[in-house]
């Protein structure tokens, strides 16, 4: 998307223990309903503009640097956060994590926002949408082999199966509740033992849960990693 950088993840990523994955960040991220550039108190992330950058390639380590810092401080008190997270927030609450408390971050298969939305790119334009899962995905592979986290959510079955294919891992669990099937799997990054939860539809969409089922949708799937961690 013109003047966008990538989002490499939001939140405080180097604290987080526990992180959520879905596709790609949203437009929303960067344009307002009119689909003109946020601005001032309603910038979400740093755009070419706002550093005063001609490009990606002349950011400064200095303009990197800011860009960063706001997206670490992406989830702290005042921030314009996008509404799509209070559904993952929810699911996180019962595992003892959270994004403003900086013990959860959210991670995307896809760094780059885009301009028709991931759905539509794939069906529109499935050559480039594809291009760009591949580009990305080694550093979202490189994120999740470099900082400590333990437990990944995935929002919707596209994430799960390309982070479970990514680590190589294997599903040990499965559940239902209401329209939402979710599976537990384990894998290994080192000797690093890692869990990797996800479920069929992504939150956004109807699944029968309602605020008191995303809750218990965590619940379900903290018990079952208890239970895999007991087993092991």
């Amino acid at each position: 998307m013109p003047g966008s950088l990538p989002v490499l993840f939001f939140g405080d990523l180097p604290s987080a223990l526990v992180a959520t994955v879905g596709l790609n960040p949203s437009k929303q991220e960067y344009l307002d309903q009119s689909g003109a550039q946020l601005q001032g108190s309603n910038r979400r992330f740093e755009t070419l503009d706002s550093l005063d950058a001609t490009s990606r390639e002349t950011l400064s380590d200095h303009q990197i640097d800011r860009a960063i810092s706001t997206m670490r401080s992406y989830f702290q008190p005042g921030m314009p956060i996008y509404s799509w997270f209070s559904h993952l927030d929810r699911v996180l609450t019962p595992l003892g994590a959270s994004y403003g408390a900086g013990s959860a971050a959210h991670l995307d298969l896809v760094q780059e926002a885009t301009n028709p939305t991931w759905s539509q790119l794939v069906k529109e334009q499935p050559v480039e949408a594809r291009a760009l899962l591949q580009s990305d995905l080694p550093f979202l592979q490189w994120e999740i082999e470099s900082f400590p986290l333990t437990l990944l959510i995935c929002n919707g079955a596209t994430a799960f199966d390309n982070v479970v294919r990514l680590l190589n891992g294997r599903v040990i669990e499965t559940g239902k509740l209401k329209r939402v099937t979710w599976r537990l799997a384990e894998a290994f990054v080192g000797p690093r033992r890692l869990k990797v939860a996800g479920w069929n539809i992504p939150l956004v969409r109807p699944t029968g849960l309602g605020l008191n089922g995303e809750v218990q949708l965590g619940e379900l799937i903290g018990q079952a990693a208890k239970s895999a961690g007991s087993r092991s």
